[in-house]
C-alpha cells in the first residue's frame, strides 16, 4: 500500500536505522493487542517495549512487522543486546513524537482506507449490497457500499448502515440506529433506538497548541446473541477492532471508547463509562454509573459496584466498589466507619 519513503513526507524526523531488503509494502498500523502482517507499530517507552518483548518470548509472530521508537526511548537500547528480537523486524525507525507520527500517519491510512467505501448513494443503487431476501428493510433506511445483511434481520426506519459493515442472521435494529463503516454485527443481536457503533475515538495528541486528531479505522466487532441498550456509543478502535463478546448486554447511555475488549456474557449497567482500552473478562458484572480509567483490566466473573471509579485492575471473581474502587467489604467499612465519625461530630456541635 505504502512505502518507507512516503513517511518522511508527513514526519521529517523520521529516520530508518536498518530494513531487510525488497521489503514489502507497509499495509496498515497495528496495536501490541492485535498485530497485521506488514503492519507498523509504535514504541514510546519501556512499558510498551516490555509488552512487545513479552510477545516475543510467548512466541508470537512478529515477523513482517516494522516497529517505530520514540528517539529519545531508543538511544536508551543496546540493539546488539537485543539482537534476536531486532532481527525479527521487517524494520526500525525512530521519530522525535511518537504521538505527532501516529496523528499524521494514521491520517494517511485512514483517507486510504475510506476511499474504498461509499456512503453518499445508497449502495442498492449501486448494485454492491448482499441483502438476503427474508430479511425486512423499513423505508428511509440506507446502505453504504458493499453492505451484507444475512437472513432474517429485521431493520427499523432511520437506521444509516455505512460501508462494509455486516449484520449477521435475526438481529434487529431498531429506529435511528447508526453503524459506521466496517463493523461487524453477529447473529440475534437487538440494538436499541438512537445507538452508534463504530464513532471515531477520542483521543489527540497536543503539539504547539493544537489538539491533533488520532485517526481512527479499527471498526468495531459485536458477537452473537448481544444486546444494546438505546443511546449507547461504541467507539471504533484505533488500528484493531473494538469487541463486544458473544452474550453480552449493554444498558442504555453506556460509553464505550475505543480499544476496549468485553468477553462473553459482561453485563454493562446504565450511564456506564468504559475509557479506551478497557478490557472486561467473562462474565463481569458493572453497575450504573460506574466509570472505568484507560487501560483498566477486570478479571472474568468479577463485580463493579455502581457510581465505582475504577482506576486500577481488578482480580478474577473479586466484588469491588467506591471510588477509588477496591475490594467492596473494605469500602462498606471505611464508609461506615466515616459516617459514624460525621454522626459523631454533628452530635457534638448540637449540643453546644
Amino acid at each position: 500500500m505504502f512505502t518507507l519513503n512516503i513517511f518522511k513526507k508527513f514526519d521529517s524526523s523520521f529516520l530508518i536505522i536498518s530494513s531487510k531488503e525488497n521489503i514489502s509494502e507497509i499495509t496498515t498500523l497495528c496495536s501490541l493487542d492485535c498485530l497485521y502482517e506488514n503492519g507498523i507499530i509504535f514504541i514510546k517507552n519501556n512499558k510498551y517495549y516490555q509488552k512487545l518483548r513479552g510477545l516475543f518470548k510467548n512466541g508470537v509472530s512478529i515477523k513482517n512487522i516494522g516497529v517505530i521508537f520514540q528517539q529519545s526511548f531508543f538511544k536508551s537500547l543496546n540493539v546488539d543486546d537485543e539482537s534476536v528480537l531486532f532481527d525479527q523486524f521487517n524494520f526500525y525507525a525512530t521519530v522525535e513524537s511518537i504521538d505527532l507520527a501516529i496523528s499524521n500517519f494514521s491520517k494517511l491510512f485512514f483517507d486510504k482506507f475510506n476511499k474504498e467505501g461509499n456512503d453518499l448513494i445508497d449502495g442498492r443503487q449501486m448494485g454492491t449490497t448482499d441483502i438476503h431476501p427474508s430479511s425486512s428493510i423499513a423505508q428511509e433506511v440506507f446502505l453504504g457500499q458493499g453492505v451484507k445483511i444475512a437472513a432474517d434481520v429485521i431493520i427499523y426506519p432511520g437506521c444509516v448502515i455505512l460501508s462494509n459493515s455486516k449484520i449477521g442472521e435475526g438481529t434487529v435494529l431498531y429506529p435511528n440506529v447508526s453503524v459506521y463503516r466496517n463493523v461487524v454485527i453477529g447473529q440475534h443481536c437487538r440494538i436499541h433506538a438512537n445507538t452508534v457503533i463504530g464513532s471515531d475515538g477520542f483521543r489527540y495528541n497536543f503539539y504547539q497548541g493544537d489538539h491533533l486528531k488520532v485517526w481512527h479505522f479499527g471498526g468495531v466487532v459485536i458477537e452473537d446473541s448481544v444486546e444494546i441498550g438505546s443511546n449507547t456509543s461504541i467507539d471504533q478502535g484505533t488500528f484493531s477492532p473494538t469487541v463486544i463478546g458473544r452474550g453480552s448486554k449493554i444498558d442504555n447511555q453506556v460509553q464505550i471508547a475505543h480499544n476496549c475488549r468485553l468477553g462473553e456474557g459482561v453485563i454493562v449497567c446504565g450511564q456506564t463509562g468504559l475509557a479506551g482500552s478497557v478490557k472486561l473478562g467473562n462474565y463481569v458484572i458493572v453497575g450504573g454509573a460506574a466509570s472505568i480509567a484507560p487501560g483498566v483490566e477486570i478479571g472474568d466473573y468479577a463485580q463493579i459496584g455502581g457510581m465505582s471509579g475504577v482506576t486500577s485492575n481488578v482480580p478474577e471473581k473479586t466484588a469491588y466498589g467506591g471510588h477509588p474502587a477496591r475490594p467492596i467489604n473494605e469500602w462498606l467499612k471505611s464508609y461506615a466507619i466515616l459516617r459514624k465519625i460525621s454522626l459523631r461530630n454533628k452530635r457534638k456541635e448540637c449540643s453546644h
